[in-house]
């Protein structure tokens, strides 16, 4: 059967070791979070640059559309000078451009897809990094009330050995002196009989001697 002092041993042990236990998964999940805080920026920085070069393409695009039109504007100014060879060649650069344009324009519908995949992405996963977080920060919560239940529990567990350890050597104390008054009491007892009967013995000498005496006397007379 165990002691009360192996088993108190054994509970404190065991807390320890659940407290590591607690601070290991902790830890681990604080340098996930903070992984994916790392990953949460770099993809922050992905979705930043997918939308600078959305709004090249765009800025890129509306240039050949306004290159496209100024060419226009050329070409129909040469076809009213009667200037065919300038108004053909203004409208070969005026297709060239709205060809540009095109190739801006299905680049500009891919590139929109590719930020609002990624956009969809990081919302995404900034809600993972805020439950991961979140869970984290509870964790930590329920660490710090664990420490303080233990704490207190020992220190009730360190109150209540002190006081049945007092307890017990005032009892142990207290049954010491009972043992001895007891014995001085006995032996009070003891010493009491045997006056009394010293003084029994004593009276019953002398009224012998004090009859004796008398017997003598009448006998003289």
């Amino acid at each position: 059967m165990k002691t009360l002092k192996e088993i108190s041993e054994q509970i404190r042990e065991n807390i320890n070791q659940f407290l590591e236990a607690v601070d290991s998964a902790e830890s681990l999940l604080d340098k996930a979070v903070v992984d994916m805080k790392v990953r949460l920026d770099e993809a922050k920085d992905l979705v930043a640059i997918a939308i600078a070069d959305e709004e090249v393409l765009k800025r890129a695009y509306q240039e050949a559309v306004d290159a496209a039109n100024m060419w226009g504007e050329k070409a129909d100014a040469a076809l009213q000078n009667q200037d065919t060879a300038r108004a053909s060649e203004a409208q070969r650069r005026k297709q060239h451009h709205l060809n540009l344009a095109d190739g801006y324009k299905r680049q500009i519908a891919a590139q929109t897809e590719v930020v609002t995949t990624l956009k969809t992405a990081l919302h995404e996963f900034y809600q993972q990094f805020q439950s991961a977080a979140g869970h984290a920060e509870n964790l930590s919560y329920r660490r710090k009330q664990a420490e303080a239940r233990s704490e207190l529990y020992k220190l009730i567990a360190t109150a209540e050995n002190a006081i049945s350890t007092a307890f017990a050597r005032s009892e142990q104390k207290l049954k010491t002196v009972e043992e001895k008054a007891e014995i001085w009491e006995n032996r009070n007892r003891r010493d009491a009989t045997d006056v009394k009967k010293n003084a029994d013995v004593s009276n019953l000498d002398q009224t012998l001697a004090d009859l004796k005496s008398d017997v003598l006397g009448s006998n003289r007379k």
